[in-house]
């Protein structure tokens, strides 16, 4: 629901509104005043859930010893940038969802004290799927939206401009989308705008150059979509989404490795 205003601005400040609009990120003056409000009283109650579970069957030998997530670039654990990047964007309230072995998780970062975040648990009997992880998360969820992130991901994506595009889309999920050169192996996009109108998880069609990046936001209103099933994948349900134009696409510049082999592990210990 939207309500009709009228406004008088300064010419200065209404040049530099009209400066951001691209007609794509930012389609006119009106989405531009709401995009830059949003940012604004972005709230630091926003809770992030990060996917961690995964057993990171690909990245062995590495991962016979710990996890993924665990990985060192330069004396950290690959999660450690992931985190100090929510915090320095003032995300601070965190869910980390892990599988039953990866304890090691919980004695590395604790309640996040440490870092200067609040960190939570949520933990897998069995393996659940990225969606499955996402339901046992409800209860804990209470923000709306909320960001998921993958667990296995490099980035220096700015988590308050995300958001803000989130809420001036009007849409149900926000995946942030990333161009990169091979994107079979991440799922085939197609975007019209700021909409996702078409997304397959797998497929030898390449609609774009654009790739899902594991980076969503979600309102709550996600739930209702989720199926009546343990273990699924929640690609899957951004997939139906997108048919339902219900999916926006935030395309950014900034750095995002996928550290899913130990190829890309090799990039990212070069990359930081």
């Amino acid at each position: 629901m939207r309500t009709r205003l009228t406004i008088t601005l300064k010419n200065s400040l209404l040049t530099k509104i009209d400066d951001s609009i691209d007609g794509v990120k930012i389609r006119n003056r009106s989405h531009a005043i709401e995009y830059f409000l949003t940012k604004s009283f972005y709230s630091a109650k926003m809770q992030v859930l990060i996917l961690a579970g995964g057993k990171g069957t690909r990245m062995r030998p590495f991962t016979y010893e710990i996890p993924k997530a665990l990985l060192p670039l330069k004396n950290k654990p690959l999660l450690e940038y992931l985190l100090t990047n929510l915090r320095d964007d003032d995300v601070k309230d965190i869910i980390i969802s892990i599988n039953k072995e990866q304890t090691k998780i919980k004695e590395v970062f604790g309640n996040g004290s440490r870092l200067g975040v609040n960190i939570g648990y949520v933990e897998e009997a069995s393996d659940l799927g990225t969606g499955g992880a996402l339901a046992i998360a409800k209860q804990e969820l209470k923000s709306s939206p909320f960001i998921i992130v993958h667990g296995d991901i490099l980035t220096d994506i700015d988590f308050q401009e995300l958001v803000a595009f989130h809420q001036a889309s009007g849409k149900v999920v926000t995946m942030a989308l990333k161009t990169v050169k091979n994107t079979r192996e991440f799922g085939q996009i197609s975007l019209k705008g700021n909409t996702v109108t078409n997304f397959q998880t797998s497929g030898s069609k390449e609609y774009s150059n654009l790739v899902n990046t594991g980076i969503y936001v979600c309102n709550q209103e996600i739930f209702k979509y989720l199926p009546n099933e343990k273990k699924f994948n929640f690609e899957k349900v951004i997939a139906a989404l997108s048919s339902e134009k219900l999916v926006a696409g935030y395309v950014f510049d900034g750095m995002w490795l996928d550290v899913g082999t130990t190829a890309d592990y090799e990039d990212a210990l070069k990359a930081v």
